[in-house]
């Protein structure tokens, strides 16, 4: 089951003041978009919190209540946010195919705000559709995807996670054992750049067995 991620309203700190505080500062005092990026806040909060609850259908309805009013304020990672759990809602009622085509969404608007850590986060919710599916092949393109995203974006851990991930594909479910373990190798090298010991050992174990 893809897990919802409990994540607040994002907060972009700049020079100690929010985006949405910049917003207040400087837009006319008639503007509705304050009021709009507000009240779409609290819609999101509400969808999550009926989301860990198991209440899909209201927090769907929260969504996408929260994303017609992000959408109209111009908020652009209030669109993204919400079309990340209205996809992660579709991933786990089994509609694999509308899943990826809202995380593809939420990415292209992560991709334009340079918020790199939610670009990775996507792809692997992506390729986590594909796994449910069973199509290994697919997930196995999407880490490849989200491999060379994090080689781009300096992700040194993002990488190790993925290598492992794949390695655990070929090996359980492709019966390829020698990429498996090819694969182990790499994670472990940059396991081992990054002194993280947590994966060291995991990586270890895998290449001894």
């Amino acid at each position: 089951m893809v897990k919802a991620r409990k994540k607040k309203w994002p907060v972009f700190l700049v020079g100690g003041m929010t985006l949405f505080l910049l917003a207040l500062l400087y837009l006319p005092a008639c503007s509705p978009r304050p009021y709009q990026i507000k009240r779409a806040e609290v819609l999101y909060n509400k969808g999550q919190i009926l989301e860990t609850k198991g209440h899909l259908d209201e927090a769907l309805t929260k969504f996408n209540e929260s994303i017609a009013l992000a959408e109209k304020a111009g908020f652009r990672p209030g669109v993204a946010n919400n079309l990340n759990e209205i996809a992660i809602i579709a991933t786990n009622r089994g509609e694999f195919v509308r899943a990826r085509e809202l995380f593809t969404r939420a990415l292209g608007i992560y991709k334009e705000m340079g918020l790199n850590s939610d670009v990775s986060k996507s792809l692997n919710n992506i390729a986590l559709t594909y796994l449910k599916e069973l199509d290994f092949e697919g997930a196995l393109k999407e880490y490849r995807e989200l491999l060379q995203w994090d080689k781009e974006t300096g992700n040194l851990l993002g990488n190790v996670i993925t290598l492992n991930n794949m390695g655990f594909i070929y090996e359980r479910y492709l019966g390829r054992a020698e990429e498996a373990r090819r694969t182990y190798r790499e994670a472990l090298e940059i396991a081992g750049q990054l002194g993280n010991r947590k994966y060291i050992e995991l990586l270890r174990k895998k290449l001894e067995d």
